[in-house]
């Protein structure tokens, strides 16, 4: 797979939607009915903006409704996942622009964004400081500080359930939210 332009947001989103809407079986104007629905006023033209990159923008509220009419996680139209393959590794290593100039590949993008690891650049602490205590027993995350969140996504053993082999005191954080093991 050679194609190494970083995707943008908007352009992952566009297609996503596209894909998922043809694979349902859902027409642009059924795509617009259930939006205006649950509370976001699209028409098909909006949609087909949308879709053929005319529309350049997409507010939270119109992501999260489209992945609500569309019954798929948001991070599934955020950010491509990969497709099972001989080049699988190459499709997770593609760059995603994360923000204006600044890409990493996909996979850590994907984790990013669930919230599984930290970008680039900043502190890991800090990161995982805002996951609340209960969260952590319900987590994947990167267990070793020198695990490479850049490695290939066949090497996903490096990641493990967090808890007594995750981050912190697992008297605090432990998988089971303090029932016994």
């Amino acid at each position: 797979m050679e194609h190494l332009s970083p995707s943008a947001p908007v352009d992952v989103l566009a297609r996503r939607v596209r894909q998922v809407r043809t694979r349902r079986e859902i027409t642009a104007q059924q795509l617009a009915d259930r939006l205006r629905e649950v509370g976001v006023p699209w028409d098909r033209a909006t949609v087909t903006k949308l879709e053929t990159n005319r529309r350049q923008s997409v507010s939270i509220v119109e992501w999260l409704a489209l992945a609500r009419v569309l019954d798929v996680a948001p991070v599934h139209l955020l950010i491509e996942p990969e497709v099972p393959g001989p080049d699988v590794d190459d499709q997770a290593a593609q760059p995603y622009e994360v923000t204006p100039g600044a890409t990493v590949p996909r996979h850590q993008a994907r984790a990013w964004v669930r919230g599984l690891t930290n970008l680039p650049g900043t502190n890991l602490r800090t990161f995982f400081s805002e996951v609340p205590a209960w969260e952590w027993g319900h987590h994947w995350v990167l267990v070793s500080r020198d695990a490479d969140p850049d490695a290939p996504i066949k090497d996903l053993h490096k990641w493990e359930r967090a808890g007594y082999s995750g981050f912190g005191n697992p008297d605090i954080i432990g998988g089971d939210r303090g029932e016994s093991r």
